[in-house]
């Protein structure tokens, strides 16, 4: 049996637009569920959603919802929270550590959860810093803003609370 898909370009269009705000309406999203909505097989959804990625439309998670992955835009990034319990258990353990701590050592944690932080892409960044000449990988929670970062790195490794700025004032 030969499958025949025959669709024009601007009917290929519509259809691509119609994608498009159907994951602007629904958040992140799988393409069997986009196919539903659409009522194209999802094997052509999922050729859609990646055009859209290809034209940087869409992105995809690394995080995989059964053996899909999610498409979503870049402003819905922190949905991907709430797909957290599709992790297996160590990763969901990992993902629950770093939300909650916001910046790991990744030498101060155990085996499993090293590996786990490597797992969960979309939620654990790793970054490298030069330490008295020892580079040490440290884990950031995606969400947080890089001063955020620095005030709880910095008080992860030297123990340190963040310098305030203080001004003098002239008498």
């Amino acid at each position: 049996m030969k499958l025949s898909f025959d669709m024009d370009t601007s009917s290929a269009l519509r259809t691509k637009e119609r994608i498009y705000n159907l994951i602007i309406g629904k958040g992140p999203s799988l393409p069997v569920h986009i196919s539903k909505e659409v009522g194209i097989d999802p094997l052509f959804v999922s050729a859609f959603m990646a055009e859209l990625k290809s034209d940087n439309k869409l992105r995809i998670s690394d995080m995989k919802v059964g053996s899909s992955p999610l498409y979503y835009l870049p402003e819905q990034k922190m949905q991907l929270e709430n797909f957290s319990q599709y992790l297996n258990q160590r990763e969901r353990e990992a993902f629950n550590l770093i939300r909650e701590n916001k910046v790991l050592i990744d030498s101060k944690q155990n085996p499993v959860v090293r590996v786990a932080l490597r797992e969960i892409k979309d939620f654990a960044i790793p970054v490298s810093v030069n330490i008295e000449g020892k580079i040490v990988t440290l884990w950031r929670y995606f969400s947080i803003d890089d001063k955020e970062f620095n005030d709880i790195a910095n008080k992860a490794i030297f123990g340190e609370e963040p310098q305030q700025e203080t001004k003098e004032k002239a008498s």
